[in-house]
């Protein structure tokens, strides 16, 4: 892996890339509010929705029109060679519809992930929740922002300090016995679930001090929250090594274990 440059990207390139992912936020909408819709299972037993597919080829086509310099790997076409993926230094990486159990369940804590990753670092994101009605982004190195009824706010956790007793956000789907043996290490604190990559929001937004992952996930779940997070000053470190997580370092697209938190959680509680 080649040793990672400064990257730029603009705001009017950001602010393009929100509206691509919420016009698969739409999409995706569609079906959700039929009666009834189409789910069935992949090889590996996780489910897919027609809204995965429906907002997979609005977003592909769309960054296909609008960025047509960079290759797209995509969780509904990720049957790309390790021989073709590992000569991409940039590249778009998405999650057409994040938390297809919670779309299934219609909770509403469902997200469109879209990130851009260069040299193994994921530099931009978008997180957009379209039941809520919320649309997070990030550029790394240039900031990061939370969009909500036509109102913007700058995310900015890098001098937030702890919370008394640390907010902890986990999944609604999926809290692993080392998650709880991480748990129990931090004593006291309070426990928030949500689904989806909602909870690297949580924890860009200020409103959460951790989200430990001790369990599976693969790099289109991670990608776009994780750039959020670290624009908003955060950032996101395997466990137990305590290095970055980054991408396209294997073949295997799965993720080590990670923490996600806030400058200030790492300052005081070892990784």
């Amino acid at each position: 892996m080649a040793t990672a440059t400064v990257f730029t990207f603009s705001e009017a390139e950001l602010a393009s890339l929100v509206r691509i992912a919420n016009v698969a936020g739409d999409g995706i909408m569609a079906v959700y509010g039929k009666a009834e819709f189409s789910v069935q299972n992949k090889a590996d037993e996780s489910p897919v929705t027609e809204a995965d597919i429906v907002s997979h080829n609005l977003i592909v086509s769309a960054l296909g029109e609008a960025f047509p310099q960079w290759p797209i790997m995509s969780e509904e076409a990720a049957d790309i060679s390790w021989d073709e993926r590992k000569a991409w230094q940039t590249y778009w990486l998405i999650d057409p519809l994040d938390g297809t159990k919670e779309f299934i369940k219609r909770n509403g804590e469902f997200t469109v992930n879209i990130a851009l990753i260069h040299q193994g670092q994921a530099v931009v994101g978008v997180v957009h929740a379209p039941v809520l009605e919320t649309c997070y982004s990030g550029i790394k190195g240039q900031g990061a922002w939370r969009e909500h009824a036509g109102v913007v706010t700058v995310l900015d956790i890098s001098q937030r300090p702890l919370s008394p007793v640390p907010v902890v956000v986990g999944s609604r789907s999926h809290i692993s016995p080392d998650v709880q043996a991480y748990l129990a290490q931090i004593g006291e604190h309070q426990m928030q679930s949500v689904g989806s990559s909602l909870k690297f929001c949580l924890v860009a937004e200020g409103k959460a001090d951790v989200y430990p992952r001790l369990g599976l996930t693969s790099e289109w779940d991670t990608a776009a929250a994780q750039a959020v997070l670290e624009a908003a000053g955060g950032l996101v470190l395997r466990y137990p090594e305590g290095d970055a997580l980054n991408y396209n370092s294997k073949e295997n697209i799965l993720n080590p274990y990670f923490i996600a938190a806030s400058k200030a959680w790492f300052a005081k509680n070892e990784i």
